[in-house]
């Protein structure tokens, strides 16, 4: 990766949702790698070892477990940003609960989860283990 750039997390079943947030954030300037995992043992895992600058969680995979993840990666890693992708709004109040950066619910159009992934991401990047200042975002060539 490049001084610019960040590394992302989809955390999400397999099928058509990721594949789709997969080619939304491949298109994102700041974000040159991204990972996809099925399940929140394995996310955390990954959020453990590679410290991803955004982990982006479906609701599919919510319960319980999940709430507990989130709070045991933003402890290990509070750098990381967590973008959550709910269903409806009880899934909203207990993500915002659990400490993500930002709650979607689905339905949403492509603009706003790039949005989002811009605001949370805007002149950050990966720099030994911290975040710190970059250069702002320009299109791609």
């Amino acid at each position: 990766m490049t001084k610019n750039s960040a590394s992302a997390l989809i955390v999400a079943r397999p099928g058509p949702l990721r594949d789709g947030l997969q080619a939304l954030m491949t298109a994102i300037p700041q974000i040159e790698a991204v990972r996809e995992m099925d399940d929140v043992s394995s996310a955390l895992r990954v959020v453990f070892e590679r410290s991803p600058a955004l982990v982006l969680l479906d609701s599919n995979l919510a319960g319980g477990e999940v709430w507990m993840t989130v709070r045991r990666a933003r402890a290990r890693w509070p750098q990381a940003r967590c973008i959550f992708l709910a269903d409806n709004v009880q899934q909203h109040q207990e993500a915002e609960a659990a400490g993500v950066d930002a709650v979607l619910l689905k339905g949403f159009p492509a603009a706003k989860l790039i949005a989002t992934i811009v605001r949370l991401l805007p002149q950050q990047r990966a720099c030994q283990g911290r975040i710190a200042p970059a250069c702002p975002v320009r299109p791609r060539s």
